[in-house]
């Protein structure tokens, strides 16, 4: 089948009109997500070079379809960048600002040449072939570890345009020095070839994909900021419950231990009176840092309140707990303190899930308070340590208290 080439340029104009227009819609709806950013951005740029390309196709214009194929070159570049932003792989800015650099020295070389505009395809569809795959590599090695609705959508689009920059690089070497048949960076053949209607519908598959992958990291950011406390970085109150009752069901159901830890951070009151509040955040945020760094995997870890921490180890023992709140003693106390005013410390208690009839909301709410009973006594008992809730109940609880290293405290009555 083959269109004339008014037609072709007509159905050109209509689409990337279109997506143009999607695509300046999708800057503000993506502005939120950095690779969204760049996929609408670079998409702006795809649609207004193919508009170029269609009016410069319509109208015989030969400079405006060269800048059409350089913004169309561009665009892909940021769209690719945005892809490895999304997977977090190193941008590379620099290189693929080099590239088009390469390429717009190249174009400029060449547009005088004979066969000047065989040149620019030529450049074009190899550096845009060469874009289709490197896009499809980071696509297909680092999505196995983050699943996407979207990430096929562009799998599909990214070869299409592949496999036709491909075919319009290997016709654009075929064709004559001068005088060769009239060839755009849209379909693979010579004109009036209806594959230009491949790259186009692959241009819209990868445009709705891309949207698709902005809106669900969007979505899964908002989610996890309603889940994060935004001081610390750890779960806030209402994330850690939940977290919690579902580590109780399934102590329920399994019977396995699961232990949890209250800590707070000694002196935080007077930190923050006499250094002021931006310097009590500081502590938090160092304090929480060590409790995240400190914890297994496995663990769950949460700002309860204030300056008190929870922590939740699931198929853990009180005893085996100990080691973890060991640990975060030790982290805790090479924190600095303003002005050279000693270090850090923390009071922890720590408790494990016994048993007992009743709910998952009522064996919560017994398992933190046994945990937070034992914290108040290892205040009460000096700070800087902790404590074993079953210890309590010992006769000779004094004794069983660990002696753990103090350094001097800080320089804070209180």
């Amino acid at each position: 089948m083959h269109l004339d080439q008014q037609t072709i340029a007509v159905v050109m104009m209509v689409f990337f009109c279109s997506t143009l227009i999607i695509a300046a819609g999708l800057v503000f709806a993506l502005r939120a997500c950095e690779a969204g950013r760049l996929w609408a951005f670079g998409h702006v740029l795809v649609s207004a070079a193919g508009l170029a390309l269609a009016i410069s196709a319509a109208s015989g214009t030969g400079q405006l379809g060269t800048l059409g194929a350089l913004a169309f070159v561009a665009g892909w570049l940021l769209i690719y960048r945005g892809v490895r932003v999304y997977y977090g792989v190193p941008a590379n800015a620099a290189a693929l600002a080099a590239a088009g650099v390469i390429v717009l020295g190249l174009t400029a070389a060449t547009s005088g040449m004979p066969d000047g505009q065989q040149m620019v395809l030529r450049i074009v569809y190899g550096l845009l072939a060469l874009v289709s795959l490197a896009t499809f590599a980071t696509l297909a090695r680092a999505g196995r570890g983050r699943r996407s609705i979207g990430a096929p959508l562009v799998l599909v689009a990214s070869l299409v345009h592949l496999a036709t920059q491909l075919a319009g690089f290997s016709h654009a070497m075929s064709l004559p020095v001068a005088g060769g048949a009239p060839l755009t960076l849209f379909f693979a053949g010579p004109a009036g070839s209806a594959w230009v209607l491949a790259p186009l519908i692959a241009t819209l598959l990868g445009l709705f994909g891309f949207t698709v992958m902005a809106m669900e990291q969007i979505v899964a950011h908002n989610e996890s900021g309603a889940r994060m406390d935004a001081l610390t970085g750890l779960l806030n109150r209402g994330a850690l419950e939940m977290s919690a009752l579902s580590l109780v069901a399934r102590w329920q159901r399994d019977g396995q231990a699961l232990s949890c830890l209250v800590i707070d951070i000694d002196y935080f009151k007077q930190v923050n009176d006499t250094f002021g509040h931006h310097a009590g955040d500081a502590v938090l945020r160092e304090v929480a840092h060590a409790l995240d760094n400190s914890r297994r995997a496995s663990d769950v870890a949460g700002r309860y309140g204030g300056e008190e921490f929870c922590i939740l180890c699931p198929h853990t023992d009180e005893q085996q707990a100990s080691a973890l709140a060991n640990r975060i003693l030790r982290k805790v106390r090479a924190i600095e303190l303003p002005a050279g005013h000693g270090h850090a410390s923390v009071s922890i208690g720590v408790a494990q899930l016994r048993g007992g009839a009743g709910s998952k909301e009522a064996l919560w709410r017994l398992l933190f308070a046994d945990a937070d009973r034992a914290l108040y006594h290892a205040k009460e008992h000096g700070r800087d340590r902790y404590v074993l809730a079953s210890s309590m109940a010992a006769p000779a609880a004094a004794s069983a208290l660990p002696a753990p290293l103090l350094e001097p405290e800080p320089d804070l009555a209180g």
